[in-house]
């Protein structure tokens, strides 16, 4: 066997994996996670608490400003809700693969939120307008996670 055989013998043994490679069929590609949930209704829930939300936090720092510290865990609860809907907004928009999985955590910080609202609906709009989107939300999130 001269050099030249031997190359030849040595590439195509150092490429027959890569061939082979390129004539297998391509696999299917999995299904995103989130292919099957309703994106735009989870950006629409999200988008509608974050608007609440910021009306309600400008009511319960005015109130809080005042003394009425009845609106102390309100105001908790919507400080922790706005940075997970602003989260669910921007993963539902991306059809991320994780948005199943966050729709589930954001149901129940919307639920907290809509609790702690809850208690103040009664006399303060902004606080009625929160717990509702806020229990939209948490409807959207709840039938996205299952």
């Amino acid at each position: 066997m001269n050099r030249r055989e031997a190359l030849t013998t040595l590439s195509a043994v150092a490429l027959s994996p890569a061939l082979a490679l390129a004539a297998a069929p391509p696999a299917k590609a999995a299904p995103a996670a989130a292919a099957a949930l309703d994106t735009k209704a989870l950006a629409a829930a999200a988008r509608g608490c974050i608007e609440a939300g910021d009306e309600c936090v400008e009511h319960c720092i005015t109130m809080l400003s005042n003394g009425d510290k009845s609106m102390s865990d309100c105001f908790a609860a919507v400080r922790a809700m706005l940075p997970t809907c602003h989260g669910l907004e921007q993963l539902a928009k991306l059809n991320n693969a994780n948005l199943k999985a966050y729709a589930a955590v954001c149901a129940k910080v919307c639920r907290d939120c809509e609790k702690a609202c809850k208690v103040h609906a009664d006399k303060h709009p902004p606080c009625k307008a929160c717990m509702d989107a806020c229990a939209k939300c948490a409807t959207e999130c709840e039938k996205a996670a299952a």
